[in-house]
């Protein structure tokens, strides 16, 4: 999966993200520097990415159980000819 920028995320994600940037300058109470301010933007964007991948995979593994329906019969080939002779 590729990264996301804040243009693929949601509002909510997005307000997430600059959230988690306002509580890192909060605690250091100063402005963030570039390095700060992308080491934590990278943070909170694999979090995100993380928990989307996690939900994913359980969409998946719910389409793939759902596919799959073993059944009791077998395969008939009388079943699947023709009884009529072809002319």
């Amino acid at each position: 999966m590729k990264k996301l920028t804040l243009k693929d995320m949601t509002e909510s994600e997005q307000r997430e993200v600059k959230t988690e940037l306002d509580k890192a300058r909060k605690n250091l109470g100063r402005e963030l520097t570039n390095a700060e301010n992308n080491k934590t933007k990278d943070e909170a964007v694999a979090r995100i990415m993380a928990a989307r991948e996690k939900i994913e995979k359980a969409a998946r593994a719910e389409r793939k159980a759902n596919r799959v329906k073993p059944s009791g019969e077998t395969f008939s080939w009388s079943a699947s000819i023709s009884t009529r002779p072809p002319r």
